[in-house]
């Protein structure tokens, strides 16, 4: 909106590798018992950092997976050895962790600590757990070895890092006793990795099955040598069995593990009294678990106002945002909670008058920006602390609301969205070239594959997402929400075949037969393009947000009467699921019922759902003692069984709610 005017908004395992293998049959000769005390052996000291082990020859790195291939013969999963390998060196620890849980620490060559933290309920009773050290010359396999672990919806899901350039940090052999972890156990490490390692580095976590590596979890370099497992996400679990584990930093370029931060990051979109900004809300504890209590730190960026759209890398190590005075800008250390804000910004204001949305490229150097024009611009440069548009997007028809934007999590689809239509665009990654501009290079194409306009709902918000989500798991399919332009009906269609063969199927959602509103907001913040719809108190006529679970099965549509859940999203067949949920909470105010949420999302690990609305005026008194604090509150709730919606479990008021769906779960 104008500025100061916020907007309302693969295969089986390639056999080539037989040297692997006889290496592998080598190595893993035997596990010491379960839970033995272990022998002191000399401890081996931590080696340079090299892309492989010593005497391994790379593989060619293969070409990326493609997001769709015939489901392939799986790949067989061997049940992870129950004890460490026999040849890992160093002190092998052993500890009693009861049911409350606890700690173990080993020190690892040549000065660095380890640790692995159980949390309660860990394990029913007092089990003996064991703690050795691995050197990278002694790995039972090859990093540049792929292993396709299991096929979801008919895509392969590649769950070690192809390539030859992954890098070697540490590795560990561990055991539990008799036991099997309930919940995934979190590790830790000082002083192990080495400085060459820039902090905030995404590290993967993988377990050695049948010979191979497979990916079960990421984690996160700090300061000191130090790094940290994350919580684990719907498809890595974690460490959650006794076995051999390789810590190391994915190839550039080639990784494939989505990183869980358990946090919520929103933008003020000109809510915060006096100051603009970024709230960054952790939601889960380092186990994955929800707190209680979520907390806060409020991330200011000067002389920034109306906020409209958010982004982040995969890796949440790099992000930008946009406001509506067509100023884009950068940051990083949001992992680390250390924002740093960028002293550079960009304006947009040669490709329209009002920055809207924004969406990351997956390198983290380039985005795209709306900024309400008849082209979108591609800012390159990012990393090299000089942002340029580099490139430009033409908008189909000339038009100039293409609003809303976003960005498959594969980086292979971007969705241009705005009144008059829905462009889709198929993306591709090519070799860096000067873009239409002049300035700078592009290492992306972007081609208008369709134009959506009379087969889809019109868009009730605008800004941000402009209500469309991608589906994670499978980026040829999106949901997209808004009114019937001839019924005034609430309408969600569901997109499949993206970006090449678009295909659009719509759902009509079943209305209550009275909706009992607490109060009305449809007067806050109208659309500029188009007389907002009449309010009707017996039905259901708007839709503010969606989003997409990350197994890709079920999408949740936020409505002025609480949130529809629809199933079906990988089948084709969009169904709704159960009625609307619009839980009451407690407020200094009253009780309030939670409806009409600006902004959801759901976090990587499926287990809970997200979302932030406006209290008009419930929350307390904001602006005068707190300049960072809004009207807001945020809920989160449990995922179920069939994705029900439970009870919220946590409660964080006097949030800045955003006019429109742009809060980054992550």
């Amino acid at each position: 909106m104008q500025h100061g005017q916020p907007g309302r908004n693969s295969s089986r395992r390639p056999l080539a590798w037989l040297g692997a293998a006889l290496l592998a049959v080598a190595i893993l000769a035997g596990c010491s018992g379960s839970g033995g005390s272990g022998n002191v052996s000399p401890r081996h000291p931590t080696p340079t950092p090299s892309p492989l082990p010593s005497g391994v020859t790379p593989s060619p790195s293969p070409s990326p997976t493609p997001t769709h291939s015939p489901t392939p013969t799986p790949t067989p999963t061997a049940t992870p050895s129950s004890g460490p390998a026999a040849n890992c060196t160093g002190t092998s620890n052993t500890t009693s962790i009861g049911a409350s849980g606890g700690s173990l620490t080993n020190t690892f060559a040549p000065s660095g600590t380890f640790t692995e933290t159980f949390s309660a309920g860990t394990f029913a009773t007092a089990e003996p757990v064991s703690l050795g050290y691995l050197a990278s010359t002694n790995l039972p396999a090859p990093l540049a070895v792929a292993h396709f672990r299991h096929v979801k919806n008919g895509v392969r899901l590649p769950q070690f890092t192809q390539g030859a350039g992954n890098t070697y940090v540490v590795a560990l052999c561990t055991t539990f006793g008799a036991a099997t972890p309930a919940v995934s156990v979190g590790l830790s490490g000082s002083g192990i990795v080495p400085n060459s390692i820039p902090s905030g580095t995404q590290l993967n976590i993988a377990i050695n099955q049948s010979g191979t590596w497979v990916d079960v979890g990421t984690a996160l370099v700090g300061a000191g040598g130090s790094f940290q497992s994350t919580p684990p996400t719907l498809s890595l679990p974690g460490i959650t069995a006794a076995g051999t584990y390789l810590v190391y930093v994915p190839a550039s370029g080639t990784n494939t593990a989505q990183i869980n931060l358990g946090f919520s990051l929103i933008a003020d979109d000109g809510t915060a009294p006096l100051v603009s900004g970024l709230q960054f809300v952790q939601i889960e504890d380092p186990s994955g678990n929800a707190l209680p209590v979520p907390t806060t730190t409020y991330f200011p960026i000067p002389n920034a106002d109306d906020l409209d759209g958010e982004a982040l890398t995969p890796d949440a190590s790099r992000g930008a945002v946009v406001d509506g005075g067509n100023l884009v800008y950068f940051f990083s250390g949001i992992p680390q909670h250390n924002f740093v804000l960028s002293g550079t910004t960009v304006d947009i204001t040669a490709y329209g008058g009002d920055g809207d949305s924004i969406a990351s490229l997956p390198s983290g150097d380039e985005v795209v920006a709306s900024g309400n024009g008849t082209q979108l611009a591609v800012i390159s440069g990012i990393l090299a602390g000089s942002p340029v548009v580099a490139d430009t997007i033409n908008n189909a028809g000339g038009t100039y609301d293409r609003d809303g934007l976003i960005l498959s999590a594969d980086g292979k689809v971007l969705l241009s969205r705005g009144e008059s239509g829905l462009d889709v665009f198929s993306v591709a990654a090519v070799a860096p070239h000067t873009g239409s501009t002049g300035q700078g290079t592009t290492s992306y194409t972007f081609t208008l594959k369709t134009t959506l306009t009379t087969t889809i709902p019109t868009p009730y918000g605008e800004d941000g997402r402009d209500e469309m989500a991608i589906s994670p798991a499978d980026s040829s399919r999106a949901v997209v929400a808004g009114v019937d332009p001839n019924s005034g009906n609430l309408e969600i269609s569901l997109l499949t075949g993206l970006p090449n063969s678009t295909t659009v199927s719509a759902i009509h959602v079943r209305l209550p037969a009275v909706t009992h509103r607490k109060r009305s907001r449809m007067g806050r913040e109208p659309s500029t393009h188009r007389t907002p719809l009449s309010l009707e108190l017996t039905g259901v006529n708007f839709a503010y947000a969606v989003t997409i679970t990350p197994d890709g099965t079920t999408a949740y549509v936020s409505t002025d009467s609480g949130i529809v859940t629809l199933t079906g999203v990988n089948t084709g067949t969009l169904t709704q699921s159960g009625g609307f949920y619009a839980p009451v909470v407690t407020t200094p105010g009253g009780p309030f019922t939670v409806e009409g949420a600006t902004s959801i999302g759901v976090l990587p690990d499926g287990k809970y759902f997200v979302e932030v609305v406006d209290s008009d005026g419930d929350v307390g008194p904001t602006g005068s003692t707190n300049s960072t604090q809004g009207d807001g509150i945020l809920i989160v709730a449990p995922i179920g069984s069939g994705h029900a919606l439970g009870a919220p479990i946590a409660q964080l008021n006097q949030v800045v709610a955003p006019y429109n769906d742009q809060m980054i779960s992550h």
